[in-house]
């Protein structure tokens, strides 16, 4: 059995089993979770672009900077007559699934040994595998940019030109799901600027750096010569990458925070310096963290010198890491905030390391090889397998206020979600926090509201009761997390929603 076991996964391939692997994960992911609410801004978009065409949505000069995916999913679900949301999940599960084949077609390109510990690594890392349930443009982000790499590895090789080529045709697509990708085009040529060999680095720089040099040239004609307006969102880039802006936006933080926070003068002193140095722990932290236990072979890796010797084969990938490091610190310097997914990049790109030191440990301590793999299989399964009840009173009382409730403009909700649920576009809703719902009740701009809470939330009751609101409906989990569907004392409610509630109360004791 054990023979066979062997030969059918010889047979496959480390790069097949991590694409199926994934595939299956995503299965998994998705069952009982609802749309994020980044999910439900792209299904929505996608929707206007069924409905009405580009012009109704999104300006077309700044559609490839914002709706490149909802423009996707849309054309996808109008040849296959699927729905948008299993589209894009169907289009995101691909995106993942090809993103792991290439990190295990990289790792087996230069360790072979390790491929199959980098089909395990890739599938288990939290970083990215706890987000398979959401609808996001990182998936294709990741993907056309590990193919970029994978490409000039070759083309590096080789030394082909159509690889150059395509190298950076899928950089220039990566760019159309996030513009970060962009910074991937100078890691490529300073690579090569350092890495090449003397008397080829200038031919070799401009052959992988060519479209983005016509780009940049084209563009300065264009912009320039005032034939075309300049994007407001690459001015948000040029703003966020100008290390003169970020210290002026730094300093002025500092002086409100050392006002309101440090008591000594001699701590206020320094709040700038502690400013800038928190903000940028963010991402070392964000990176360990999300990485969970392979920080252990990571770490293992890198305590084994010469540093230089062993990244070397992994070029370009250490440019890149260092390139997308500083466009994290550029956006956390300029927006004080990070999400932990756009730091999960980092961890993709550090795979093939930490299944060269998983590989080294379980060289060296072969006995605790069964351990190792047991807690990266527990950890495969965390990521996608949630124990917590489904949230299926949101999409309960999403529902019921599509079929009870006339005009969605006049119904204030303080989840996305439940307007998304309803079958409405949330731009048609009045989506606000409990305080903003409560004073568009006061100035009669909502006639009801449907208000989400857990369990443990003991303000709710207090709420409604201030606000005079008279409670229609309430859907729970199993939880006890409630949504409960309210209105003013003084509107009647109709004989049919009464009915509907009682029976609904009734079923749920």
């Amino acid at each position: 059995m054990r023979a066979r076991l062997a030969a059918w996964a010889q047979a496959l391939g480390p790069a097949r089993a991590a694409f199926i692997g994934s595939l299956l994960l995503s299965f998994v992911a998705v069952q009982g979770h609802l749309v994020n609410r980044d999910g439900i801004h792209y299904l929505e978009t996608a929707r206007a672009f069924l409905e009405g065409g580009l012009s109704g949505e999104v300006n077309v000069g700044e559609l490839a900077f914002l709706a490149f995916l909802p423009t996707l999913i849309a054309a996808l679900a109008f040849v296959t007559r699927v729905s948008l949301e299993n589209t894009a999940l169907i289009l995101n599960a691909l995106f993942m699934a090809g993103t792991c084949a290439l990190l295990v077609g990289i790792t087996r390109r230069r360790l072979p040994e390790a491929a199959w510990l980098a089909c395990l690594v890739v599938l288990a890392m939290p970083a990215y595998n706890q987000y398979r349930n959401e609808i996001l443009r990182e998936y294709g982000f990741w993907f056309f940019s590990l193919l970029a790499f994978i490409l000039a590895m070759r083309w590096n090789d080789t030394q082909r030109r159509r690889e150059a080529v395509f190298c950076q045709g899928a950089l220039a697509v990566a760019t159309l799901f996030r513009q970060e990708a962009i910074a991937f085009y100078p890691a490529l040529m300073l690579w090569q600027a350092f890495g090449a060999p003397a008397g080829q680095r200038r031919r070799r720089v401009i052959e992988i750096g060519f479209l983005p040099l016509a780009g940049v040239l084209l563009a300065a004609v264009l912009f320039g010569s005032g034939l075309l307006a300049v994007p407001h969102r690459v001015i948000y880039f040029f703003d966020a990458a100008n290390p003169l802006h970020a210290l002026q936006v730094i300093n002025e933080a500092a002086d409100r925070m050392s006002e309101a926070v440090f008591k000594y003068k001699y701590s206020r002193e320094e709040a700038g310096y502690i400013l800038f140095f928190g903000l940028l722990s963010v991402i070392p932290m964000k990176f360990l963290k999300m990485t969970g236990v392979f920080l252990v072979p990571l770490a293992y890796r890198f305590a084994v010198p010469p540093m230089r010797t062993w990244l070397a084969p992994w070029q370009p990938l250490p440019w890149a890491f260092l390139a997308y490091v500083l466009v994290l610190a550029a956006f956390v310097m300029h927006q004080f905030f990070l999400v932990g997914r756009y730091v999960s990049l980092l961890n993709l790109l550090a795979v093939p390391i930490v299944a060269s030191g998983l590989s080294l440990l379980m060289q060296r301590f072969p006995r605790w090889k069964a351990l190792m793999l047991t807690l990266a299989l527990l950890t495969m399964a965390a990521n996608v397998v949630s124990l917590s009840p489904a949230k299926t009173h949101i999409v309960e009382a999403g529902r019921w206020l599509g079929a009870q409730a006339t005009d969605p403009a006049r119904v204030g909700v303080d989840n996305a979600r439940i307007a998304y649920y309803a079958g409405w576009r949330t731009t048609n809703a009045i989506i606000l926090d409990r305080t903003a719902l409560a004073t568009a009740l006061a100035e009669k701009r909502a006639n009801m509201v449907a208000v989400e809470t857990t369990r443990k939330d003991r303000e709710l009751e207090k709420w409604l009761a201030d606000n005079r609101l008279h409670v229609v409906q309430r859907f729970a989990n199993k939880a006890g997390d409630v949504v409960v569907i309210a209105v003013p004392e003084s509107t009647q409610p109709s004989p049919s929603t009464t009915g509907r509630s009682r029976a609904n109360a009734a079923s749920m004791e």
